[in-house]
């Protein structure tokens, strides 16, 4: 068994594993049968796996047939591709294989691509919204390596595993071009945590690698002395992923367990289900002492947000509008900050000598009123161009919904520009911070959003989910009114970004903790900047 930073896993036994595994492969590669995509994307010709250590995999034709045409047009049948053969079939990321075949063409040059995937979240950007739809993979080819055949072609060439998804995937050999062989390769889940010992409030690193794109082989999730924590997801991270909790009271030894969660939920009898060749990871952590509460900290998805199209779509304005503001050089500086922080707008080409009136585009409503929402503009101030058209407003961001707003910038009834700006979570605190079991204690953040990413933050105390809070009928302010409970000392309060909701397929459920929001969050693509919340309190008696 391979470790990897302190792995610990637990798995069915081998004796038992082994005859299903081969078996389920043979099955797989009699009746052509290898991965498939789970989107509109379209898919590589899959592969069918090796069987075995050293054992060939079972020819099949190539899928993409071309359209049927008239008899006398008809284009001659293309050979089935031949076999690759695969040793080990099955390892971790940076191991290496070898790969070899035979009956190719003599004395050439073949390359060899690995068949994978590129995640991302389907989500549609409206006025009034973001809706979050699906987990969506599109099918892609990487280069792997190169060998020659001889003149008997045949061929051999040693591999190494890419830093990708895990699970099965394809390799094809291919000599100018055109492909001639194929075989397949097993990535395996890897998983470490460190470290595995400290106070309370010790900040634990979760790491995993090669974990897969399907889903039930994606999703995992965390529960702390069997509390649910939290779920991990590397979509858009190409299998990799980093999550972090804290260790929670009493002192002493806690067991820490990551289980398979297509849902976001633990599977718990994972070994009855079709991924039991999938292991769990197990670890304990020794809690050595109570140092006292943490200091309050946010920690934010610094270098995962991508730099957004300054016309790319956002809630509040449309894309014709964001573009006269491109043209006239209207800008916001800073573009993202908290409720009540001071920002300046800024244009150029405007009439000169123009009394202008700026406006704050914003949302009110509700989701679970009935009533629904709709947009709505706030004054926002008032200013005049100098003689070259130059306008330069100094304003303060309003106590509002997070997410993405414009400023609108007015001369009489026309509309001059629609400047984007990015209201970011931001943290009042907790009070009080002493509380003895049963009594009540308030947690406040602001600038919390209204669309199916933002609206939410969800609440987990001591690694154990509690609930989620909204922040759409309250105008961005998220106050929770939690009781405190547990021994006397140090107890952890960690938020959450989270979905709120959704219309894709299943089998994800919302609302439940991201534990990798930072890096792996559907907002991050449309610019969104999710923190999440590290707070504590003291429990006396």
């Amino acid at each position: 068994m391979k470790t990897y930073e302190g792995l610990a896993r637990r798995r069915l036994p081998s004796a038992v594993l082994a005859p299903i595994f081969v078996g389920l492969l043979a099955l797989l590669a009699a009746c052509d049968v290898g991965p498939r995509v789970e989107s509109a994307a379209p898919a590589l010709q899959p592969a069918a796996p090796p069987a075995a250590a050293g054992a060939a995999v079972a020819p099949s034709a190539q899928s993409a047939a071309p359209a049927a045409t008239p008899a006398a047009a008809k284009p001659a049948p293309q050979a089935p591709l031949k076999l690759l053969k695969v040793a080990p079939v099955d390892g971790h990321i940076g191991d290496s294989f070898t790969i070899a075949g035979e009956g190719l063409p003599a004395n050439a040059q073949v390359q060899f691509f690995w068949a994978t995937m590129d995640g991302t979240f389907d989500t549609k950007v409206h006025l009034e919204t973001v809706e979050f739809y699906e987990r969506k993979f599109a099918a892609k080819r990487i280069p792997l390596g190169r060998a020659t055949t001889d003149a008997q072609g045949a061929m051999s060439a040693r591999l190494t595993v890419p830093d990708d998804y895990g699970e099965i995937h394809d390799i094809y050999a291919a000599v100018d071009g055109q492909d001639v062989a194929r075989g397949g390769y097993r990535v395996l889940p890897e998983f470490s945590v460190s470290p595995l010992e400290g106070p309370i409030g010790t900040p634990i690193v979760i790491r995993a690698r090669g974990l897969g794109w399907k889903n039930w082989e994606s999703t995992w999730a965390v529960s702390w002395d069997n509390k649910y924590a939290g779920f991990i997801s590397a979509v858009t991270t190409r299998g990799t992923a980093v999550a972090v909790v804290r260790a929670a009271g009493p002192i002493g030894k806690r067991t820490i367990d990551v289980w398979h969660a297509g849902q976001t939920v633990p599977y718990l009898n994972w070994e009855q289900s079709p991924q039991a060749h999938i292991p769990i990871f197990q670890y304990t952590f020794n809690v050595t002492k109570d140092a006292g509460p943490p200091q309050a900290a946010v920690e934010w998805p610094e270098g995962a947000v991508p730099a957004i199209d300054p016309v790319a779509p956002r809630t509040t304005a449309n894309v014709s509008a964001l573009s006269r503001a491109v043209q006239i050089g209207a800008t916001i500086a800073p573009p993202a900050g908290p409720i009540l922080s001071r920002a300046t707008l800024r244009g150029t080409a405007l009439p000169p000598n123009a009394p202008v009136e700026l406006f704050w585009m914003t949302a009110r409503g509700s989701r679970t009123s009935g009533l629904g929402w709709a947009l709505a503009e706030l004054p926002l101030g008032k200013a005049v161009t100098d003689q070259a058209g130059v306008l330069a407003l100094d304003f303060q961001v309003p106590d509002d919904l997070g997410g993405w707003h414009t400023v609108k910038v007015v001369q009489g009834d026309k509309i001059l520009a629609e400047v984007p700006y990015l209201i970011q979570p931001s943290l009042v605190g907790v009070t009080p911070t002493r509380v003895k079991v049963g009594e009540t204690f308030k947690v406040q953040i602001k600038g919390v959003g209204w669309t199916e990413l933002d609206n939410i933050y969800t609440v987990v105390y001591d690694n154990s989910y509690v609930g989620f809070a909204c922040g759409f009928n309250s105008n961005g302010d998220v106050t929770v009114n939690l009781r405190a409970s547990g021994v006397p000392g140090t107890h952890l309060v960690d938020l959450y970004p989270a979905i709120y909701q959704g219309h894709g397929k299943p089998p994800w459920l919302y609302d439940t903790p991201q534990l990798t929001a930072l890096r792996d969050h559907p907002g991050l693509a449309l610019g969104y900047r999710l923190p999440i919340f590290r707070l504590a309190i003291e429990v006396i008696e």
